[in-house]
């Protein structure tokens, strides 16, 4: 009797809770964040979603997650000066409409944005981590750095919050203080990867009381965009050289 009726309870507790979401749904519907339909709860409507600018089943390079027209695993740029990171996880083309919400997210300061994304993202890494054989879980995530006074007028730092998504949903430690931006360098948006790499240069530090953190260790540098590989290839180079095993770049989207 006490069996059945402690059944019978939780599954009381779950119908009334069940019924509260739906309940909660109906009274306060959410709108999708591209199109404004409503929805019962969801941030994108499904026709939004079929939109997004997958980069699933294209030609892309291994390592830099560039698009490619042959069948070689690497691009030009990575078989004549690799980087030091090994290889790229990128779901999305930096196209219309995942760069509205990258933009809504990181320059209109609009969170909810940033949830959709960062749900995307570990998604993307916990359906491959399932599927593909070759899947290594890394030590570590590092999100990409911004200097403190970006970071104050921003108020948040992006890759942070992506890194905090994926990190909790695939149980990978997340780093903040490891890597710092020593000088705050001018927008990088406009400019060639030459003078990206130049605009970087001795812009990043690893704090030394952290080095043991990456000493052998497979870590990941998470960013939301990667346009000419200048920043990952910047940072990467300085944690091989740390004494890290293995990096890998994971980030949202990629301009093609």
């Amino acid at each position: 009797m006490h069996k059945f009726s402690a059944s019978l309870l939780k599954s009381g507790r779950r119908f009334t809770f069940n019924g509260l979401t739906k309940f909660t749904a109906k009274l306060f519907p959410s709108q999708c964040l591209l199109c404004a339909c409503s929805l019962s709860g969801e941030l994108l409507c499904a026709n939004c979603q079929h939109d997004l600018p997958h980069t699933y089943g294209q030609l892309l390079c291994c390592q830099c997650g560039l698009r490619i027209e042959s069948l070689s695993n690497f691009c030009g740029s990575c078989l004549h000066h690799p980087p030091a990171f090994s290889r790229s996880f990128l779901p999305f083309s930096y196209q219309h409409p995942i760069d509205h919400l990258i933009h809504k997210f990181k320059y209109r300061h609009n969170l909810t944005c940033g949830k959709l994304l960062g749900k995307m993202l570990a998604d993307y890494l916990k359906h491959y981590a399932q599927d593909q054989v070759d899947w290594q879980t890394p030590d570590l995530i590092i999100p990409v750095p911004l200097h403190w006074m970006r970071r104050w007028q921003r108020g948040f730092n992006q890759a942070e919050i992506l890194a905090q998504y994926v990190a909790d949903e695939l149980a990978i430690p997340m780093a903040t203080k490891i890597v710092q931006r020593t000088h705050k360098t001018p927008p990088q948006k406009g400019l060639s990867r030459i003078e990206r790499q130049k605009n970087l240069r001795k812009t990043f530090a690893i704090n030394s009381k952290y080095l043991s953190n990456i000493k052998d260790k497979h870590v990941v540098l998470m960013d939301d965009v990667v346009t000419t590989t200048a920043t990952v290839r910047e940072l990467s180079e300085l944690l091989i050289r740390a004494g890290a095993k293995d990096v890998q770049v994971w980030a949202l989207a990629r301009t093609m």
